[in-house]
C-alpha cells in the first residue's frame, strides 16, 4: 500500500497531476474570489508549457544523466563482480490474450545491455528485478518479459534470477539482497548495477544501503546536447516525458533525504 501511495504522490507532482490538481481546485471554486482561479487555470497551464518545452526537459534530464557519467567515470567496471543486476523499467511484460511478447518500450536497451555485460563474462548469474505495479493480473511482471528476453539473446536460464515482486527501486534493492543471499550466502557482494542513466544516481545509493559494492552501467542516454532546429524548441510529448521522469527522481532523492539515506556530496 505505501509503494501505491507514494507513486501517486509523485505523479501529482508531476507537470501532469500539477494540472490536474490547479485545474481541479479553480473549477471546483475552492478559492472563492474570480480572480484566483483565473491565477490558477493560468498557473496550470503555464507549468505544462515550459515542462514541455525540450530546453527544459534537457536541462533536467541532462542534470541526472551527467552525473551517472561521472558517477561511472569514478567506479569503472572491474573485470568481475558477483552479479549483474537490472532493473526493470526496461519494458513490459505479456498481457493476457492481447501481447503474446514483451513489449520494449524507450528504456528497453537496459535489457540489452545487461545481455551484453553477460556475454562479455563479467558475472555469471544475472538478477532481473522488476515486478508489476497494475492491478491487473493478466500482466506480466517485467522480470518475467526481461528472463524471456534474456533466453532470446542466448543467456543460460542457469544464470538468470528473477526478483518478480519489488515495485520500487527500495524494494529492488532489499529484494535482491534477499536473493543474491540465498545463492551466494551473506556478505557485502559486487554487482554491475544497469539501469537508465538519469536513474542511475538514486539507485546507486538504495543499493549501497542494502550492502552492495555498486558498480553502475548507465543504460537509456536521452540527452544528446544536440544542435536543434528552431521548430525543434518548440513545445512536445517527448520533452514532458523527460520533464516528468526527471522530476520523479528529484523526488525520489527528496524522500531518500528525509529517510535519512542520501548521503552528502552523493550522486
Amino acid at each position: 500500500m505505501a509503494a501505491e501511495l507514494t507513486k501517486y504522490a509523485i505523479w501529482l507532482l508531476s507537470p501532469l497531476g500539477l494540472w490536474l490538481t490547479l485545474s481541479a481546485l479553480a473549477v471546483l471554486g475552492l478559492f472563492g474570489r474570480r480572480a484566483w482561479r483565473t491565477r490558477l487555470l493560468v498557473l496550470a497551464q503555464l507549468q505544462l508549457l515550459v515542462f514541455s518545452l525540450p530546453a527544459v526537459g534537457d536541462a533536467f534530464l541532462g542534470h541526472l544523466e551527467d552525473e551517472a557519467r561521472q558517477l561511472e567515470t569514478m567506479r569503472p567496471l572491474p573485470a568481475a563482480v558477483d552479479a549483474i543486476v537490472v532493473l526493470g523499467g526496461g519494458l513490459e511484460g505479456r498481457f493476457e490474450g492481447v501481447r503474446d511478447l514483451p513489449d520494449l518500450n524507450d528504456s528497453g536497451d537496459r535489457v540489452w545491455q545487461a545481455a551484453r555485460l553477460y556475454k562479455q563474462g563479467v558475472a555469471q548469474r544475472m538478477v532481473l528485478s522488476g515486478g508489476q505495479f497494475n492491478a491487473d493480473s493478466r500482466r506480466e511482471a517485467e522480470a518475467l518479459g526481461m528472463k524471456l528476453f534474456m533466453l532470446d539473446m542466448g543467456v543460460p536460464e542457469q544464470a538468470l534470477l528473477v526478483e518478480d515482486q519489488s515495485r520500487t527501486t527500495f524494494e529492488n534493492a532489499l529484494r535482491t539482497r534477499a536473493l543474491l543471499g540465498e545463492r551466494l550466502g551473506e556478505g557485502k557482494h559486487t554487482i554491475a548495477l544497469v539501469t537508465s542513466a538519469y536513474h542511475m544516481g538514486r539507485s546507486v545509493l538504495w543499493f549501497e544501503k542494502a550492502g552492495f559494492t555498486v558498480y553502475p552501467v548507465r543504460a537509456d542516454v536521452r540527452v544528446l546536447h544536440e544542435k536543434r532546429q528552431f521548430w525543434d524548441h518548440l513545445p512536445k510529448p517527448q520533452a514532458l516525458d523527460e520533464s516528468t521522469a526527471a522530476i520523479k527522481e528529484f523526488l525520489g532523492r527528496l524522500q531518500l533525504k528525509v529517510s535519512g539515506v542520501y548521503a552528502k556530496g552523493g550522486a
